[in-house]
Order: C-alpha cells, then sequence, then structure tokens
C-alpha cells in the first residue's frame, strides 16, 4: 500500500513537471529595426516563429540614428537591423556590439505624386519644386545620402531652404502621398509599396555612400543567443527571399 502510495506521488509530480514545461512562454527577443525594413520583418515574424516556437519576436521602427541612441541610452534591446554603415560602426566603437553583418543593399530614388508629370532632369524638377521631402541627415540615412547628392552635384544651396525634414523615410513616403511636398528622397522598396507615388528618377550608387543593411545583437543583452542565431536567419535564404520580394539588393 505505502509502495503504491510513494509511486503515485512521483507520477503526479512528474506529471506537474510536464505540464510545467508543456504551458512554458516563448522566449520575446526585441529588435530594433530601421524603418524602411517594416514590410520585409511583417513577413518574417510568423515564418521565424513557427520554425522557432519557443521565440516571440518583438519589433519597433524607426530611423537607424534614432534605433542607435536607443541603444546608447540603454533601452531594452537584443539586436539591431540598421540602414546605416556609419551608425553600425558607432555601436562597434563604444563596444555595444561585437560585430556586424551586411544582410541586403537599396538604391536611392527620388518620388513624386502619381499624377505629377516629371519634366526634365531631376534639377529641374528641384528646382521647380516648392516642397521638397528629405529624411532628416542627422538620423535618418536615406536623408544622409540625399543629402550627399545634393551636395556632391551642387543643389544644396538652391533648395535649402525648400527642405522638409522627416523622421524616417515612411514619413517621407507619407508626404509626397498626401501632396503635402512636390518631391521626396526615399529607397526604392518604399516607393514601390506605394500606390500613390511614383519613381521618378534614380540616384547614382555614385553620388552617395554605399546603401547597406547591418545586422548586430547587443552585447549586454540577456537572450544574446537567440538574437544572434535571428540575425544569421536574416542572412539565410529565405530571409533574403523575403528582402528581394520587396526590392532589395544583395549585400555590396
Amino acid at each position: 500500500m505505502r509502495m503504491w502510495i510513494k509511486s503515485s506521488l512521483v507520477l503526479a509530480v512528474l506529471f506537474l513537471v510536464l505540464a510545467g514545461c508543456g504551458t512554458q512562454e516563448p522566449q520575446t527577443i526585441h529588435i530594433s529595426v530601421a524603418a524602411s525594413l517594416k514590410d520585409v520583418m511583417d513577413d518574417v515574424k510568423p515564418l521565424y516563429e513557427k520554425e522557432h516556437d519557443n521565440i516571440k519576436l518583438e519589433f519597433d521602427f524607426a530611423g537607424s540614428g534614432q534605433v542607435r541612441e536607443r541603444v546608447e541610452n540603454g533601452a531594452p534591446i537584443d539586436g539591431v537591423v540598421l540602414a546605416s554603415a556609419a551608425d553600425a560602426d558607432t555601436l562597434l566603437k563604444k563596444k555595444f556590439i561585437s560585430e556586424k553583418q551586411e544582410i541586403a543593399s537599396n538604391t536611392l530614388v527620388a518620388v513624386m505624386p502619381k499624377k505629377s508629370v516629371p519634366t526634365g532632369d531631376i534639377k529641374t524638377e528641384l528646382a521647380k519644386a516648392r516642397v521638397i521631402a528629405i529624411g532628416d541627415p542627422a538620423s535618418v540615412p536615406a536623408g544622409k545620402y540625399a543629402a550627399e547628392f545634393l551636395t556632391k552635384e551642387q543643389l544644396m544651396a538652391g533648395v535649402k531652404s525648400r527642405l522638409v525634414k522627416a523622421s524616417d523615410v515612411r514619413q517621407v513616403l507619407a508626404y509626397v502621398e498626401s501632396g503635402n511636398a512636390d518631391i521626396g528622397f526615399v529607397y526604392q522598396t518604399d516607393a514601390m509599396i506605394s500606390k500613390k507615388v511614383q519613381t521618378a528618377y534614380k540616384m547614382s550608387n555614385s553620388s552617395h555612400s554605399p546603401i547597406g543593411y547591418y545586422v548586430a545583437t547587443v552585447k549586454d543583452s540577456d537572450v544574446a543567443d537567440e538574437a544572434s542565431k535571428f540575425m544569421d536567419y536574416m542572412e539565410g535564404a529565405q530571409a533574403q527571399k523575403i528582402l528581394k520580394k520587396y526590392g532589395f539588393g544583395v549585400a555590396n
């Protein structure tokens, strides 16, 4: 009788342990991502979580400069995806990350409302534009690349008073979509997702710094190993297929 009771107690404890294991909550990984990758991450999230049922991905989106500042200020971020080599290098230098991996590239374009009729070259277009939307070069890589283009082509002095600065490329896109800006500088991938704008001009890669996207794990993350696995995933075939779908190029 005592043996039966002891065996029953052992089985009951074992059942409780197994039941507890079966209801274990997934591990959350928080990734801060460049705004131009939102559509990519919306596709990546369910695929990754299906393959890794112990993981829950949580994203926030902003300009790469803002992402870098959040990491520097100690925000609870496990990994970053940046559209700027400079911001990634700053985090490396300050030892917030130990390495960066380039996963994709992009093209800088100028967009106009769908109903507009582009005339002449971009210099002519910019000369007559009332409002020109651009990401804030201090925190938005697309804005920095656009500023480099305008400076190299000796156009900055003529357009400076008509620039409206946005917090990220999606806000630039919104300005042009709404007609609040006559022309705006965004990535080719942003232009592709909007039915309200047209790609009027493409900037030569030689007119600005190379456009690359970089992933990195934050060193003091409590889930650094799992975050690193996700970063590796972004270099893999499935994620690269999604990046290509949205118009991103291969890494430089």
